[in-house]
């Protein structure tokens, strides 16, 4: 019997989905909001803006870690596969927003957000590569996901090993497991 395998665009909707779960989980614990500075007298349109840094955070990190397998892969067929994943998860939550209704006003934004902190995070890594070190089957990106993302969850206010660092990284150490397991190849 052959092997099941999840077209890019099947397995970009399931990683888009499952980062979307996963950040309104963490936008909802109670620990996360007590990590942020006043979180429950921050005015609605700031709070929906963290919850847009997580899910962002996290769909960038899917991003950068499809870019990664695609350069180390040793055959065609699966440099290719992890391209065509990764451009599909450039577009796929800006597509679900889409679908749910969202204004295109909104929606679009998504696309130039993702690339901008894609572009952001492949300048932090390659300016703090020889801080981060290279750890073999360890993805760089998870650090460096985790240092800009708590920075803009904080809009610069964080300290660099506070509880907000402290729980962003474990959420996005366990993102990247459940990314790697979701799009396994």
């Amino acid at each position: 019997m052959a092997k099941h395998v999840k077209t890019p665009e099947w397995a970009a909707e399931d990683v888009t989905d499952l980062i979307a779960k996963a950040s309104f989980f963490l936008f909802r614990d109670k620990k996360f909001r007590l990590s942020v500075d006043n979180f429950d007298s921050l005015e609605q349109v700031e709070q929906d803006r963290i919850f847009n840094e997580i899910v962002v955070s996290g769909l960038v990190l899917a991003i950068l870690t499809y870019e990664t397998i695609a350069d180390l892969a040793q055959n065609d067929e699966k440099r290719s596969y992890f391209i065509e994943l990764k451009t599909e998860m450039e577009s796929r939550y800006g597509n679900n927003l889409r679908e749910l209704g969202v204004e295109e006003e909104f929606a679009g934004l998504w696309k130039g957000l993702i690339q901008m902190r894609a572009d952001e995070y492949r300048k932090d890594y390659r300016e703090h590569k020889a801080e981060i070190g290279d750890r073999p089957g360890v993805n760089p990106y998870m650090f460096v996901v985790a240092i800009g993302g708590t920075d803009h969850i904080s809009r610069g206010k964080a300290k660099a090993e506070g509880e907000l660092f402290k729980i962003f990284r474990g959420w996005i150490f366990n993102l990247t497991e459940k990314i790697l397991a979701t799009t396994k190849k």
